[in-house]
């Protein structure tokens, strides 16, 4: 065949490849949650579902699949046709701590996934209900280093961000606390408003604070939180360098067409620009990211080193 036979095929094959996909989507989009309802994950995907809808001409389907820290949702995303219409709201558990928790995880972070982008970066409150009677970071340094025994914090499970980011807390303070697991942030919330459980780090706690349920004694974030100007960061209470924060993107199952993978990245971008999403995922302490499928892959890769030094530190590993 000569070289320009050759070359007006390939022409033709990339012509007719780029129309069928420019024609995605076709039918509904269904948007994985790995959590139950009432936390951040199911927020983000609940909030950004109508506007990605009208971006995208179709329906995308929320679904909670929640189980196993968030590895059920993952595991059925990554074995999913690589078409674009089974998508996961992943975060730092399923792509950054699970695989150094679990040593027979049944998907791989990085090689089963194609990465969109990042949608969010969540700085955690550290807040407490009515059981330990205090008020501020200092009162409740005082009693945990007079009264250790008194101190127990809830998590959303084994492994879980909310566990890394107290266990950084005893590593960089000395204190101590007893941890007790939930199956997921709101039940967590819920003992920590009843009084069952001392302290909760987490991102979901805003509205709590607002309303006057938990009283925030600091921010995990490097800077404080636009949604709570008035509560102060950890190092800014004298705990050096301790920044925390959680995070949750968009990913597609590995070997997505690159052009349906650009075309997600575009309308997701689009809808995190909008003045009115902005807004409220401010108003819950939930900062927006957006930004390129490959600079979400690098910092997937950097965050995943970075947590599993956590993960050893806190003993959470299921190996």
């Amino acid at each position: 065949m000569s070289t320009s036979l050759l070359v007006g095929l390939l022409a033709s094959l990339v012509s007719i490849s780029s129309f069928a996909e420019s024609n995605w989507p076709q039918k509904p989009i269904h948007l994985m949650v790995p959590y139950p309802p009432g936390g951040n994950v199911d927020l983000i995907g609940r909030t950004l579902s109508e506007p990605l809808s009208r971006a995208l001409g179709q329906p995308v389907v929320v679904e909670n699949r929640a189980g196993a820290g968030g590895t059920i949702a993952s595991s059925e995303v990554a074995r999913a046709d690589a078409d674009g219409y089974t998508l996961l709201i992943g975060d730092i558990a399923t792509h950054g701590i699970n695989p150094h928790v679990y040593g027979n995880l049944a998907y791989d972070p990085v090689e089963d996934f194609a990465p969109i982008l990042q949608i969010t970066s969540v700085p955690l409150v550290m807040g407490i209900g009515p059981k330990l009677g205090v008020t501020t970071f200092e009162e409740f340094m005082a009693l945990a280093k007079s009264s250790p025994e008194s101190i127990d914090y809830a998590s959303a499970g084994n492994g879980t961000p909310q566990q890394l980011a107290f266990e950084y807390l005893k590593a960089k303070t000395g204190i101590e606390g007893l941890h007790i697991p939930y199956k997921g942030s709101a039940p967590a919330r819920t003992a920590l408003i009843a009084g069952e459980i001392g302290v909760f780090i987490d991102g979901t706690l805003v509205p709590s604070v607002k309303e006057g349920s938990v009283t925030a004694l600091a921010v995990t974030g490097q800077e404080r939180s636009a949604a709570l100007p008035d509560v102060p960061t950890l190092m800014e209470l004298g705990v050096d360098d301790y920044s925390f924060a959680s995070w949750h993107g968009l990913f597609a199952p590995a070997g997505t067409p690159a052009d349906v993978v650009e075309t997600l990245n575009a309308a997701v971008n689009e809808v995190l620009a909008d003045p009115e999403i902005q807004q409220r995922f401010a108003a819950v302490n939930i900062g927006l990211v957006g930004g390129t499928p490959e600079a979400f892959a690098e910092y997937v890769e950097q965050q995943s080193q970075q947590l599993g030094e956590l993960v050893e530190l806190a003993g959470a590993t299921n190996h």
